[in-house]
C-alpha cells in the first residue's frame, strides 16, 4: 500500500469542491484532453482553452488535487544527523510505541523526504479586483508577488476572458505570467478564448504560455446548459 501526501488546495469554491478525475464525464470530444490532464505530472505549465461549460475548470481543479508532493531540502545538523534522519527517528520511536499503521506507511515510503504541495485556485476576476484594491492602498507589489513568486507550488488562474481586458489588467497579468515563466513555476490557466484571441489581446502573454508547457483546446457543447 502506497502512502500519499495530498496537496493543500486553497481557494476552490464550494460548488467545485468535489471535482476530480473520477467524476468527470468523458465523451468522445474530451477523452484526449482528459487523458493528458490526468497524466500531467506538474513539471511544466498547462493552458486549457475552449468554450464555456466544456469541463476546463473541473479538470484544472482535478489537476491541483493530483499535484505531486514536493521534495524538501536535506539539512545537516551539528550532531551529524539530517532533518530527514531526525524526522525518521521520531517516527520510528512513535511507531514502536503505538504500532500505528499510518506511521508504518509513512516510514516505508520515506515520506519524511517530502512535504504537501501548496496549490491555489484563483479566478482572474478576483485576482484583478484584489490588485486594484491593493493599488489604492499602496500594496500592489505585495499582491503581485503573492501570485508571481513561489508562495504556492502551483496556481490555477481561472477564466481568462470573462471580462474585458484593459491595458492595466493586461500589464498585471503579464507581470505575473512572466515572473512564473522565468522562475519555472507550474501554472494552470483556463480561458474561453482561443490562443489566437489571447495573442491578439497580448502577444507577450500568449508567447509565455506557449513556452511554459502544454496547450489544450476543449471542444464540445456547454454541459451546464445540457
Amino acid at each position: 500500500m502506497a502512502f500519499q501526501l495530498f496537496p493543500e488546495i486553497f481557494g476552490v469554491p464550494k460548488r467545485y469542491s468535489d471535482k476530480n478525475f473520477d467524476n468527470f464525464k468523458i465523451t468522445d470530444e474530451n477523452k484526449k484532453v482528459y487523458e493528458i490532464c490526468k497524466n500531467w505530472d506538474g513539471s511544466n505549465s498547462i493552458t486549457l482553452t475552449g468554450k464555456t461549460g466544456t469541463g476546463k475548470t473541473h479538470l484544472a481543479i482535478a489537476m491541483l488535487k493530483n499535484f505531486p508532493k514536493v521534495e524538501i531540502d536535506e539539512i545537516k545538523f551539528k550532531n551529524g544527523l539530517t532533518n530527514f534522519e531526525t524526522v525518521k527517528e521520531r517516527c520510528e520511536k512513535e511507531f514502536e510505541r503505538t504500532n500505528d499503521e499510518y506511521l508504518k506507511l509513512y516510514i516505508e515510503n520515506e515520506a519524511w523526504r517530502y512535504r504537501r504541495a501548496k496549490c491555489l485556485f484563483a479566478p482572474l476576476v478576483e485576482v484583478f479586483t484584489e490588485i486594484n484594491t491593493a493599488a489604492m492602498g499602496g500594496n500592489k507589489k505585495d499582491i503581485l508577488e503573492k501570485y508571481s513568486k513561489n508562495f504556492y507550488d502551483c496556481i490555477c488562474f481561472d477564466d481568462l476572458g470573462v471580462e474585458k481586458m484593459t491595458d492595466a489588467k493586461s500589464e498585471n497579468l503579464y507581470y505575473i505570467i512572466d515572473s512564473r515563466y522565468r522562475s519555472m513555476l507550474p501554472t494552470i490557466l483556463t480561458s474561453n478564448l482561443t490562443m489566437q484571441e489571447i495573442s491578439l489581446s497580448d502577444m507577450r502573454i500568449a508567447s509565455r504560455l506557449a513556452e511554459m508547457g502544454l496547450m489544450l483546446q476543449f471542444n464540445g457543447k456547454d454541459y451546464r446548459k445540457k
